[in-house]
């Protein structure tokens, strides 16, 4: 690969696989073989060649300014000059680096994301971008190191440092990567790794004192010998608690898109690009993503959206979430659909064994979720739920209804639940409510455990239980 080639694949491979790279460039480069007959392209042709990417109208935009800029400036070659390089269109640090590294041999360390990843699991760094994870690395290595390690970072990050499921047992690496160890918690997947059972590290392994390591949230991915479907490998989500579902399933690899509100793991705010909110996505910027699958919930997502995806060619899955019980089904739909059925039936199954025995009928306990005016989550909500299958009793008219003071006061409320979300209620609320309702207990209450289904349904239940106004202080 030549460095015209080398510049315009790299500029490609921005939130993309080296696999569909690949299978794109031949179809490219044999229609625009160099700067010049790039340069004269119509935006339309290169967009139907990069689709596949990703990002396509983007990359056929900064590809055509590309070849237009070689042509004006470098006399339609590639220059060597780090500045020079860096100020074409397209071409950002890490692009620069990659073709000074290898195509000019110039010393450069190009962090991908196999190497952020890789990096930060070593304990090589902490930072939480890829310019700083490069300035840490480059201060680390001596510069003749820089290239060579560029190549085994990645290497090691393709073949051994999955992003879903390290293979730690086997790792030469293992007693030197901390998050291996379980002494971190990993800054990809934000689990902490568990020992495995000694005995376990296949022979011809350098064994440490600590024995190899399994991720505590992965189940078998053995299916007896029997085919699974393609997983999908693009996939955006809607819904925040989904996102942060599929990250504690292993499958942050594939998110190529969320909304602003999908905020958790906190590290996603960096690295996964937003497509707008739940109710206004931004479907032009999902259609430019080109994913495999969207994933949205019927509460959350209006139909509309699920009717332009459908227009839109784009295969989507919608979620129907109104009981705890509800969850346990949309784990194991999720889980067969995206390829990990066994970590999925693991969670569902124990969240169903949770939910046994008999439940005896405690106090009238009301969810407020705005005010100004008053909202409440109503007892057939998914909240509502949540509380009643740990004893409480959720009152309120159906839904999410709006309530007047006088119509707050006719609930007669035994408990008042406060969450740091949607609406941060604060101290100053809950002193307010104190006084309104002398004789109930009013608790302000974790927002998320309480309203995000499949990724913290564990956490809300447990908060559940733990709100009793017979044994609970205000």
């Amino acid at each position: 690969m030549d460095p015209f080639q080398l510049v315009v694949a790299t500029v490609l491979s921005a939130q993309c696989t080296d696999a569909r790279v690949n299978l794109t460039t031949p179809a490219l480069f044999a229609r625009y073989p160099d700067a010049a007959s790039l340069a004269e392209a119509r935006q339309d042709e290169v967009e139907a060649l990069v689709r596949s990417t990703g990002f396509f109208r983007n990359k056929a935009r900064n590809l055509i300014g590309l070849g237009q800029a070689l042509m004006a400036r470098h006399s339609g070659h590639v220059p060597s000059d780090p500045a020079a390089l860096g100020a074409l269109p397209g071409v950002g640090q890490k692009t620069a680096n990659v073709v000074l590294a290898n195509a000019f041999g110039v010393p450069a360390l190009a962090v991908d994301t196999h190497i952020f990843r890789v990096a930060r699991r070593l304990g090589l760094s902490t930072a939480t971008t890829p310019e700083k994870v490069e300035a840490d690395l480059c201060r680390r290595f001596p510069r003749e190191d820089w290239i060579g390690l560029h190549h085994q970072l990645i290497f090691h990050g393709r073949r051994v440092c999955d992003a879903r499921r390290p293979e730690c047992a086997s790792c030469p690496l293992l007693d030197l990567c901390p998050t291996g160890l379980g002494e971190l918690v990993d800054p990809h997947l934000g689990v902490r790794f568990t020992p495995a059972l000694e005995g376990q590290r296949p022979s011809g392994v350098r064994k440490s004192d600590t024995p190899g390591m399994t991720l505590t949230i992965e189940a078998s991915a053995s299916l007896g010998g029997r085919q699974r479907p393609p997983s999908p490998q693009r996939i955006i989500s809607l819904v925040p608690s989904v996102t942060e579902l599929l990250v504690q399933w292993g499958l942050a690899a594939h998110l190529v898109g969320r909304t602003r509100y999908c905020i958790e793991p906190r590290w996603i705010r960096t690295t996964i690009p937003t497509v707008g909110g739940t109710k206004d996505p931004d479907l032009g910027r999902i259609r430019d993503l080109a994913p495999d699958l969207v994933l949205l919930e019927r509460d959350e997502n209006p139909k509309a959206v699920a009717d332009a995806l459908t227009a839109m060619g784009i295969p989507w899955l919608a979620l129907e979430i109104h009981t705890v019980k509800d969850c346990a089904v949309a784990l194991r739909r999720l889980g067969a659909v995206l390829g990990v059925l066994e970590t999925a039936e693991v969670r569902a199954a124990a969240l169903e064994l949770s939910l046994k025995g008999r439940r005896r009928k405690g106090p009238r306990t009301l969810a407020l979720i705005w005010r100004d005016p008053w909202m409440c989550a109503g007892p057939d909500t998914y909240p509502g739920d949540l509380l009643r299958q740990t004893g409480l009793t959720p009152i309120g008219p159906a839904r999410y209804p709006t309530l007047t003071d006088s119509e707050l006061e006719a609930l007669a409320p035994q408990l008042i639940l406060l969450p740091s979300e949607p609406f941060r209620f604060n101290q100053r609320h809950q002193a307010g409510l104190q006084k309104r309702f002398p004789d109930a207990v009013v608790r302000l209450v974790d927002g998320r455990a309480l309203t995000w289904y499949l990724s913290r349904t564990e956490a809300g239940l447990e908060l559940a239980r733990s709100l009793s106004p017979f044994s609970q202080q205000t």
